[in-house]
């Protein structure tokens, strides 16, 4: 069974490369959002085993990544998030990870790190 997946991210190009790529190695991807205000109510309807979070997105109605971070981690621990971002604070990574991120990847970013980031946590891959 393929890993559901839900890309957030803000840029249109960036969400297709990591659709395409996600694809590639055999994720099922259920759900793309622009925001984190869409994304909340995708991951809420949709409920994917695996996430990956833009952090540099401007808030919509109301909902920042930070805040969809953790409203994720606290409405689904077993989901899997993964931190894709442009943004390469030290402490912004002590946090994501601290609160439960699987990991934190600083664009541009080895794909092949996630893959095998990802082989861990789903044995499917």
């Amino acid at each position: 069974m393929a890993v559901q997946a839900l890309i957030v991210e803000d840029s249109p190009t960036g969400r297709s490369v990591l659709r395409r790529r996600l694809e590639e190695i055999g994720c099922e991807i259920v759900g793309e959002a622009g925001n984190a205000s869409a994304a909340l109510e995708l991951f809420r309807t949709l409920r994917p085993q695996l996430v990956t979070l833009d952090l540099l997105m401007p808030p919509a109605g109301g909902v920042d990544a930070k805040s969809l971070f953790r409203s994720i981690r606290k409405e689904a621990p077993e989901a899997a998030v993964v931190v894709i971002s442009a943004q390469p604070k030290a402490r912004e990574q002590a946090e994501y990870m601290g609160g439960g991120a699987v990991a934190y990847f600083e664009k541009p970013f080895n794909f092949a790190s996630l893959v095998s980031k990802l082989k861990q946590i789903f044995p499917q891959f």
